[in-house]
């Protein structure tokens, strides 16, 4: 039952991993040591903040959270997307999670979709679940998945 490995990620990884395992190693030692190695895996990074007054033209990608304070112009793809109040997005938007609270114009993509009260939406918007709080405003094409 604890002799299994997690799956291993990457080739690197494995390797990695069987260089720093010395050749005899006691049971309790190995459990350890997986330990180790899932919650080092699990832990939160922290997040990415595009400030307010602070306008960002390009493209984003982060495995974490994003928050979003001020104006990104071009492609998001994170996990999780938080865009505050006074945020605003114009592009392409791909998450897990997202929490809008400010401005969304263009294609987005997501699982999880909360729209908060003072929410302006417009786009293409793909998503699983969605919530709307009242007073969030919603147009464009809404596609769930």
């Amino acid at each position: 039952m604890f002799s299994k490995k997690p799956p291993v990620d990457s080739v690197e990884e494995a390797q990695i991993e069987e260089a720093s395992m010395p050749e005899e190693v006691n049971e309790s030692e190995a459990i350890d040591a997986e330990l180790v190695t899932q919650t080092t895996r699990a832990m939160p990074t922290k997040p990415s903040i595009i400030s307010e007054g602070f306008e960002f033209v390009g493209t984003i990608t982060s495995e974490g959270t994003l928050n979003i304070a001020g104006v990104v112009k071009g492609k998001i793809t994170a996990k999780s997307v938080l865009i505050d109040v006074e945020g605003q997005v114009d592009g392409e938007l791909n998450a897990d999670h997202l929490m809008v609270k400010g401005k969304v114009i263009g294609d987005v993509t997501c699982q999880d979709l909360n729209v908060g009260p003072r929410t302006f939406t417009d786009g293409s918007i793909t998503y699983q679940n969605i919530h709307i709080q009242r007073g969030g405003r919603v147009a464009g094409k809404f596609n769930q998945n």
